[in-house]
Order: C-alpha cells, then structure tokens, then sequence
C-alpha cells in the first residue's frame, strides 16, 4: 500500500467539503466551522488501509471525497464487505464511541480524511450538543441502512439483491450533489460480489439480466441508469431510510 501523506491542519477553504455531512447532521455554519478548527486532513492511496480492524479507538473520521469501504476478514481470510462509504459519510461514528474498531475500513478509490483527535472532540460535544446530537443521528442513520442490507441479503433473489444496492448507492451520489443518471461507480465486480455474497461469475449474470432488461449498464467504473423506476421496482426500493429529513422529524 502506498504511505499516507503526513496529516495537515485543514484550512477554511476546505469547508465546502462537509456540505453533505452538514445538511444530512443538520450543522450550523458555527457547528462546521468549529469541527473544522480541531481536524486534520489526510489524502489515502487507492486500496489503502484507514483503519485496522481490532485496534484501539481511532479519531472519529469524515470521508470528503472517493470511496472506502468497512470489511471483516473471516477466518478462511476471505473479507465481507458490511459498509460502503461516499463523500459527507462518517467512517467510524459507533467505533468512536465504543472505543475499538470492529471492522477494517480502506479506500475503493484516492480520497480525502478528515481525523478530528477524541481528546478534542469531547470537550466540544459539551459545549456544542448540537454535534453530538448529529453524531448520534448519523449513527441511527447507519443503521437503517445496515438494517436494510440484512433484509435483502437474507431474503432477496440475486437480481434485486444487486438492483437494491445499485439503487441505494445512487441514490446517496445524488444526495451528494450529483444531478446526473451517470456518474463514477468505484466498485468492481468482485467488490460487489463480496457485499453481495455472490461470485463474480453469479454478478456478472445478474448485470447482464440488468442491461438485457434496459435499466442499468455498468461498464468501465461508471454506472449509467436509464430507467430510474424499472430499477427500483426489480429491487422493491423505496428510498425513505435514506431520506434525512425523514429522519429529522423523526428525532
């Protein structure tokens, strides 16, 4: 893997980057501007490992631009894949607070860190609760997804198993900003197969019914969807626990 940049106190012109971490936490400007004060930035190589699982409490981490992804190794070595990260995504928000990492969390792609040390977040959480409320919501947040991932991985045929996660990772890209029905897609076949609990032969499979079928074409690390309600019917997608303002009147 290759090294990771030294970490670099982040400037102000930097700030765009929590926009989505902003709007779905619900942060003031003040909010952003105070995380900003105490964070560091650090670039990662594609593949490149953030955090080790099994190590000791890590700084909460803010993805700001690429891809990561959570893994647990089994022991036959082989990796599931339980979490997909995209810009504005906490990596570790339950680890932080547990104080242990219990997955591995590395890059699909080059991206961008923020560390925010624990030493100085907490004295800020008293003093700000509105970030710890936040916190507390991302976390919620990360749990209906995982929630969702277990229903259609234990009960969906392979087709809507994909269908569903190819819907839900659109669906946060466009949260992000994009306004686009084509866009970067940083997960390989094999990557897709290793959440999916499918072969890379079986995804293949799936993607050609998919593309036979005229509503998606993935190819060349871009996912193209050209029929939006096809694709979330084959997956029986209904968008709601990815909603933040959904969540907001919830809490």
């Amino acid at each position: 893997m290759a090294p990771t940049l030294p970490a670099q106190p982040i400037a102000t012109n930097l700030s765009p980057l929590l926009t989505t971490f902003a709007r779905r936490m619900v942060l003031s400007v003040s909010d952003q501007q105070a995380l900003l004060s105490i964070a560091q930035a650090r670039n990662f190589a594609k593949g490149e490992l953030i955090v080790e699982e099994g190590s000791e409490s890590a700084p909460l981490l803010l993805l700001c631009s690429g891809a990561a992804r959570a893994t647990r190794t089994l022991e036959d070595g082989s990796q599931q894949i339980v979490s997909i990260f995209l810009p504005g995504d906490p990596l570790n928000p339950g680890d932080f607070v547990l104080g242990r990492c219990g997955n591995s969390i590395s890059t699909f792609s080059p991206a961008l860190v923020l560390s925010i040390p624990g030493a100085e977040l907490y004295p800020l959480l008293q003093q700000r609760p509105t970030i710890m409320r936040a916190l507390w919501r991302e976390t919620a947040w990360k749990a209906a997804i995982q929630r969702e991932w277990l229903i259609w991985l234990g009960r969906k045929p392979a087709e809507a198993r994909l269908a569903h996660l190819l819907c839900e990772i659109a669906c946060r890209s466009l949260a992000g900003g994009r306004d686009s029905e084509d866009f970067e897609f940083p997960l390989t076949q094999r990557e897709l197969g290793d959440i999916l609990g499918l072969s890379t032969v079986h995804v293949n499979r799936v993607l050609q019914q998919l593309r036979n079928r005229k509503l998606v074409d993935l190819s060349r690390g871009r996912l193209t969807i050209f029929d939006r309600e096809g694709l979330y019917e084959a997956a029986e997608f209904d968008s709601e626990y990815l909603d933040p303002a959904e969540a907001r009147a919830r809490s």
